[in-house]
């Protein structure tokens, strides 16, 4: 089987990491000195949305809001959850003294929504729930690892960002749904938002080259240099790029102290950064020109999670300067290209009494005006809170339960409110 501590743990399926999950089986097979492994899930929801009868206008919010021509002000869908179905391939050997690894990681829908060639498995594209249509593949992960205990490890490929990581692996709606978004009400997409942008980023996977140190007592760190992203508006309120050129890699590092027993007060403590150069080239409405071409997105953030016997708390926070919203670089700059502030967190508590584990987590995003934005109606803050009940049925089977209720407001005061109620399954192995 994979070993899932060489790169801060971002091997394999991400919600095997969660304890409400239960244990993956994964199915391993070893010859000649290489072994052969397969893990993932298999998760579907039932998903009940109550849209905004009266809402206002917030524009970036991703929220169900009743339109004019609407006979309805709700939806019932099926769909995957914060996580999409996942099947992770893996192959693992020691060449010389140095363990080898690759992963591979497939990431299916389970919906008839194929979007259309622009879109990708979660963001645009104008498809529907139609018949003969198929789900989306989002291929997240595409890496190997070399490493030895002396010397770290070294991964090259694609894999997940740091800034967020901790905070979407350790999130109670990783393997449900948390926030349904609008496109869940409309037509399902791959996933639902969990709590991404309602209280930390996604962390965007993207190809890399990452080393990670040692472990010194439970103490690693880790630096990389990635593909630049180009800035994204999902509003046309903001600057953004496409296919610019970067003269400079993006930069990420992160620094992650374990500690503790498992039978006593354990837990982490984990900090990352992000820094990089844009180059932007397409100005936002209401903007004749840019008045900053070469603006630097600059983040960090900050979790930790503490568990004694059947209670953990989470805390994250992070912060940015033309970081964005719901992930990296999206909506971070002002029409002109000035860099928007941006900012939030979550905090959540579990509790688990045999087979069952009971959470609540509360959470918001805030995105700043800078210079350049005249446009009041831009989302100001996203938040929301999720009660949840997380049963296991079998090691590997759990019922999963939550009610969800989040709130999008613009800076201008309008809001857009949602509530939604999901049960469904998720299965590992």
């Amino acid at each position: 089987m994979i070993k899932k501590d060489l790169l801060w743990t971002r091997l394999g399926t991400t919600s095997m990491l969660l304890g409400v999950s239960g244990v993956a089986h994964a199915f391993a097979v070893e010859t000649g000195g290489v072994t052969f492994s397969v893990n993932g899930n298999v998760n579907t929801n039932y998903t009940y949305v109550a849209c905004d009868k009266h809402p206002g206008t917030v524009t970036g919010s991703l929220l169900c809001a009743k339109g004019a021509g609407d006979a309805k002000s709700s939806s019932s869908s099926l769909n995957s959850g914060n996580l999409p179905n996942g099947l992770v391939f893996g192959v693992k050997s020691n060449i010389s003294g140095v363990d080898s690894s690759v992963t591979v990681g497939f990431y299916p829908g389970v919906v008839n929504n194929d979007f259309g060639s622009n879109g990708g498995p979660n963001l645009g594209g104008t498809g529907g729930n139609h018949a003969l249509a198929g789900p989306n593949l989002d291929i997240r992960q595409v890496f190997a690892t070399f490493s030895t205990p002396d010397l770290g490890a070294l991964q090259i490929g694609r894999n997940y960002s740091m800034l967020g990581f901790d905070a979407i692996v350790n999130d109670i709606t990783l393997i449900a749904v948390g926030v349904a978004s609008v496109r869940t009400a409309r037509a399902p997409a791959n996933t639902t938002l969990g709590t991404i942008g309602f209280g930390h980023l996604y962390p965007t996977p993207q190809a890399g080259l990452t080393y990670t140190t040692p472990d010194f007592g439970g103490l690693k760190a880790s630096v990389g240099i990635f593909q630049p992203t180009d800035a994204f508006t999902a509003t046309g309120t903001a600057a953004s790029s496409n296919g610019s050129l970067k003269s400079t890699p993006g930069f990420q590092g992160q620094i992650r102290y374990s500690f503790g027993a498992k039978d006593g007060l354990n837990g982490f403590v984990s900090t990352d950064a992000t820094y990089q150069e844009q180059d932007l080239d397409t100005p936002g409405a209401g903007a004749a020109a840019l008045a900053k071409k070469s603006p630097t997105s600059i983040g960090g953030d900050f979790t930790t999670k503490l568990a004694y016997g059947p209670f953990a708390m989470v805390g994250h926070y992070y912060v940015g300067s033309g970081l964005g919203v719901y992930s990296y670089f999206i909506d971070g700059f002002s029409s002109t290209g000035k860099e928007r502030l941006s900012n939030g967190g979550y905090l959540q508590g579990t509790y688990t009494y045999g087979k069952t584990t009971f959470g609540a987590n509360y959470g918001i995003s805030r995105l700043y005006l800078a210079d350049g934005d005249t446009d009041q109606t831009l989302l100001a803050r996203n938040s929301k809170y999720t009660v949840g009940v997380y049963h296991k049925l079998l090691s590997n089977l759990t019922l999963t339960s939550e009610f969800t209720g989040a709130e999008s407001k613009s800076h201008a005061g309008e809001t857009i409110k949602t509530q939604n109620f999901n049960v469904g399954f998720f299965v590992s192995f």
